[in-house]
């Protein structure tokens, strides 16, 4: 199972996934849509947070 962390666009609203094996600190995410930089939301962490548990605790 690959964990991911959702992202979500200000500008479009459309909705990212990135692996968390591609995350760097300090990288910007981009918009594929409409390039603006992409924001981790509340919901972006609880869902990842859920992933993470599902993965520890299968």
């Amino acid at each position: 199972m690959e964990l991911t962390i959702d992202y979500e666009c200000p500008q479009c609203k459309s909705s990212s996934h990135q692996r968390l094996s591609d995350i760097s600190p300090g990288k910007i995410r981009k918009c594929a849509r409409c390039g603006s930089p992409l924001v981790l939301t509340i919901e972006g962490l609880r869902g990842f947070e859920r992933a993470l548990h599902a993965y520890c605790h299968p």
